[in-house]
């Protein structure tokens, strides 16, 4: 059953986790998920899966220092769900800034999944995604909720 009280928990942490990445805070952004191997992440770059939290913190590194300037995230079609100690968001994400040299802009589509700890909201999974055209094996970055076929 959905309460009101975990899902805006939820949506609240969600907002702390856009700001602290908006904020490229490595140490901050390892304080939203689970410790150890009670975390993974399917994300959009290689490995096909992050499992462990040092793993994670890695990636973190790595991408930060990737970018130039400000980072921008964008929420859209947002939906949070949440028991008393397990829920997940489902949303659209907007990814705007300027990584290795060249200007990006680009939606990607994230699920986050979510256990309560200690009553802190941890995540316990990550997926990041951008569909695929099969035909020429090619990632469709182009897409947006106001395209959401391309141009």
């Amino acid at each position: 059953m959905t309460t009101t009280a975990p899902v805006d928990e939820l949506a609240l942490r969600m907002e702390q986790w856009r700001k602290t990445f908006e904020a490229k805070d490595v140490e901050g952004m390892m304080s939203f998920y689970a410790d150890g191997e009670a975390f993974s992440a399917f994300d959009l770059m290689p490995p096909i899966e992050f499992r462990g939290g040092e793993m994670w913190r890695r990636n973190w590194v790595d991408f930060f220092a990737a970018w130039r300037g400000p980072l921008r995230l964008d929420f859209a079609d947002v939906e949070v769900h949440a028991s008393t100690d397990l829920g997940f968001a489902r949303l659209l994400v907007r990814l705007v800034g300027t990584m290795n040299g060249q200007e990006v802009d680009l939606w990607v589509r994230t699920t986050n999944c979510f256990r309560r700890v200690d009553g802190q909201w941890l995540m316990i999974h990550d997926h990041v995604s951008v569909p695929l055209d099969f035909a020429t094996g090619r990632a469709l970055t182009t897409l947006s909720p106001s395209k959401p076929m391309g141009e």
